[in-house]
């Protein structure tokens, strides 16, 4: 009914408003403006009269008062009668419809000798005086005579922040972030935390990664009420667990070793998640409750296999969603749960609760989303949620991005969804600088508070003379050269070892040769570096964000010359050509000049914004890529390039069956001669995906983190081993106990060992060979007699370690 009424209401108001409309730069636009008579000149003294709760709206007043110092020097005081009047709409206001207005909307009236904003709560003055503060920044010592009625299409808008794979903001940058969205009037703020809260009960959780303390989540709850944000806590509570269960103390409650899902089938798993839910729910206040569940695919391949051979998918997924519901409202909270899995799987919608809020998130750029439908018509209230693209590339993927949040809110609207909520995340280390999607919200916040007016273009040139408080389009090419495709670099792209192929372009790239990528940025970047230099000194606003898109043209300029000097390695390698060693020395050099400056600017401009911790994990990735060039380089100078590849000798080794399949559990075994205990021994292991390493019957250790979004848990895929301690002069067996749990249940390993004695080096490695130092056998259990090995490739590159300089292998992505 409420729906309906609004859609009558902006009928009614459009069809008196129409010939007297005028187009204002106010993000985003509102509904309806009315031109008036005459205008309102700026002059100092102005007196401010509160009619509504002055307590209750005093931030707001606070910032006009603000706007009118900074940008017009204008002083101000609050009186009696006065030129700016903030009121509630009450029964003295003659026209019914504005009398009407949700919580949310407005009245903004500007005229000869009055501003005056009402509305019918504190957060509606709040919107009220958005519009007017962005007005006054605009403005050159007068105001047009204007009147604005303005209401939101949706419910809820608001963002969720990935703060669990890398970027964690300071204080100062999640403030800045709320303050961005509300100004956009956003009213949501969710914090994607996985283990990124301090918890009393489990104090290693989150150590050393930047987590969240109490204090920390409070200074962040108190400043979003103040701008009418509430904070709503995701808190995952079955899969994505992967940080948490990689370590050795919480691994008794994953589904297996290496599982990214809690195991469902123990009760212990659901005594953990209380503990740690009452602590989130005590620093959250909020009403709602996000429980995650995304993406929980290892769910019924471990310890609850047999629940699911009992009943099915959905009802173990249905079962689990219940008991935490359960949980949840124990302490009096609404529940909120990611969709996709029960889309995956639609009778979970016919055995959880219907006052469960689904979040519907779709990331690719349709013009339909039917999964909409598919949640209305099962009964439950949702949000549909897009994505700000910055998870994969060095600049957001705006390509994608934009569409996606557009079509999916316009799905939502005709599906009668509580709201949006536009999603980011740092998968694998969160390189790209967050700052980059400000714009992307902004875009969010038009469609989901008023999609009929969401004009692209025209809202690109607003928000940026918003943002930047400068009126100049050049600044929109700015971040429409970067966005296009051919001026973007994937970011697995940009570590990717020097020698090894190029990759396909992924599926939304154009499948334009390197050469042509090269040419495309000599073309377009030039005239954005030019712009840059000229604009700086214009912007009024948000000027740091000049050094962001500078570091983003040096990096660019940077990843040319990487593959200019790859042209020439590749041509050298293969023996096409004969080396010019100077020439390709000197383009080595280059590459390792530039990426040391591109690594400490990177530093500095990452500690302005966000946390130190985490940070390493993006250093050691330049690191990595500083020692691949200096191998390369060693390499050139010894002509020693010639069919040299980087990847791992050593082979992935699994036991065969006699049918044509590979155990998901399997023993390993070799054995080998020194002549005297080794003076240096270094052993690097693998698994695939669970594998214990035994040398001489003694436990080493293990391997069990397994590929995910985590680049955290991707440290813990590779073990460097110094075993020194566990040989000795004579017979030594290696023994690897290898377990799958994997659907495709191939149980294997790569193992490759540096022995160093006084005079000279044994390397052992995994391989199927009869002529291996160390020949290899295998076995399905101790009752069976060793058997042969065989090889298979790995899915993903393995870069071989370099056991002189101590650097591990890295899996490629």
């Amino acid at each position: 009914m409420k729906n309906l009424f609004i859609i009558f209401l902006s009928l009614i108001l459009t069809n008196i408003l129409s010939d007297q409309t005028m187009k204002i730069p106010i993000v985003p636009t509102p509904k309806l403006v009315k031109s008036l008579d005459g205008e309102f000149l700026l002059k100092d003294n102005l007196i401010i009269s509160v009619l509504a709760s002055k307590e209750d709206n005093t931030y707001s007043i606070e910032l006009i008062q603000k706007t009118f110092k900074d940008f017009h020097d204008i002083n101000s005081r609050i009186a009696g009668d006065g030129d700016i009047q903030i009121s509630y709409i009450g029964l003295e206001e003659q026209d019914h419809i504005i009398n009407n207005l949700c919580d949310e909307g407005y009245l903004l009236r500007i005229s000869n000798n009055k501003i005056e904003l009402k509305a019918n709560t504190p957060k509606g003055i709040y919107y009220a005086a958005m519009s007017l503060v962005q007005m006054l920044e605009k403005a050159e010592g007068k105001l047009p005579a204007i009147e604005i009625i303005d209401w939101p299409d949706m419910k809820i808008r608001g963002i969720s922040d990935d703060i669990s794979r890398g970027q964690v903001s300071n204080l100062e940058n999640f403030k800045k972030i709320i303050t961005h969205i509300a100004r956009y009037k956003m009213n949501t703020y969710m914090p994607y935390m996985e283990d990124m809260l301090v918890f009393e009960k489990y104090p290693t959780i989150g150590k050393d990664r930047g987590a969240l303390t109490k204090s920390e989540v409070k200074e962040i709850i108190d400043f979003a009420k103040k701008n009418f944000v509430e904070v709503i806590p995701i808190f995952q509570t079955l899969g994505h667990y992967e940080n948490i269960l990689s370590q050795e103390e919480f691994l008794k409650y994953a589904e297996f070793p290496g599982a990214a899902s809690l195991n469902v089938s123990n009760d212990s798993t659901y005594v953990f998640l209380e503990n740690l839910l009452k602590e989130v729910f005590a620093l959250f206040p909020s009403e709602y409750f996000h429980m995650g569940a995304d993406e929980s695919w290892d769910v019924g391949l471990g310890k609850s296999k047999k629940l699911m051979d009992e009943t099915n998918i959905a009802v173990v997924h249905a079962n689990h969603y219940k008991k935490v519901y359960n949980i949840c409202k124990k302490y009096n909270k609404k529940v909120m749960m990611y969709g996709d899995i029960l889309l995956d799987h639609p009778e979970i919608l016919t055995l959880i609760p219907k006052d469960i809020i689904i979040v519907d998130w779709h990331y690719g750029a349709e013009n339909d989303y039917p999964s909409t439908k598919i949640i209305r018509d099962a009964g439950f209230n949702y949000l549909v949620s897009p994505a700000a693209w910055n998870f994969v590339s060095t600049f957001p993927v705006n390509i994608i991005s934009l569409p996606n949040i557009k079509y999916i809110i316009k799905s939502g609207l005709e599906n009668e969804s509580l709201g949006m909520i536009n999603s980011n995340w740092g998968d694998y280390g969160a390189e790209t600088f967050k700052e980059f999607i400000l714009y992307n919200y902004a875009w969010s916040a038009q469609c989901s508070w008023n999609y009929s007016q969401g004009d692209l273009s025209k809202f690109t040139n607003d928000y940026f003379y918003d943002f930047f408080g400068t009126d100049d389009n050049r600044l929109s090419q700015i971040y429409e050269t970067l966005s296009n495709p051919l001026n973007q670099i994937i970011w697995h792209e940009v570590w990717r070892h020097p020698l090894l192929k190029f990759k396909e372009p992924v599926w939304w790239e154009p499948k334009l040769s390197k050469a042509g990528r090269i040419s495309w940025n000599d073309f377009t970047l030039p005239k954005i570096k030019e712009d840059l230099e000229n604009l700086k000194s214009t912007v009024r606003k948000n000027s740091d964000q000049f050094e962001l898109l500078q570091y983003i043209l040096e990096l660019n300029n940077w990843y040319k010359l990487k593959l200019e000097t790859q042209f020439h390695l590749r041509d050298v390698s293969s023996g096409k050509s004969v080396p010019n060693l100077n020439d390709l020395s000197t383009m080595i050099d280059d590459n390792l000049k530039q990426l040391i400056l591109l690594k400490q600017e990177y530093r500095r401009l990452w500690l302005r914004y966000y946390k130190e911790a985490n940070l390493n994990m993006i250093e050691d990735k330049f690191d990595r890529l500083i020692s691949y060039f200096q191998e390369i380089k060693e390499n050139l100078l010894s002509q020693n390039l010639i069919n040299f590849d980087p990847l791992l000798e050593s082979k992935w080794i699994y036991l065969k069956d006699n049918e044509p399949t590979y155990p998901s559990k399997a023993e390993f075994t070799t054995s080998f001669e020194l002549n005297s205990k080794p003076k240096e021994a270094y052993l690097q292991l693998l698994g695939d995906s669970y594998v214990q390493l035994f040398i001489n019957g003694k436990f080493v250790d293990k391997v069990y983190a397994r590929r995910s979004l985590s680049l955290l848990a991707e440290y813990k895929r590779i073990k460097f081993i110094d075993i020194t301690s566990f040989l000795v002069g004579g017979r030594n067996s290696i023994n690897v106990m290898a377990e799958n749990f994997n659907s495709n249940n191939q149980a294997g390993f790569n193992l490759i060992v540096s022995i160093k004695s006084s005079d000279k080096e044994i390397i052992i490695i995994s391989d199927d060979s009869n002529v291996s130092f160390a020949k290899w056998y295998g076995r399905k259990s101790v009752s069976d007699p060793w058997g042969k090995v065989v090889s298979k490739p790995y899915p993903f590159e393995v870069i071989a370690p370099n056991f002189k300089t101590k650097r591990t292998s890295w899996i490629e992505r």
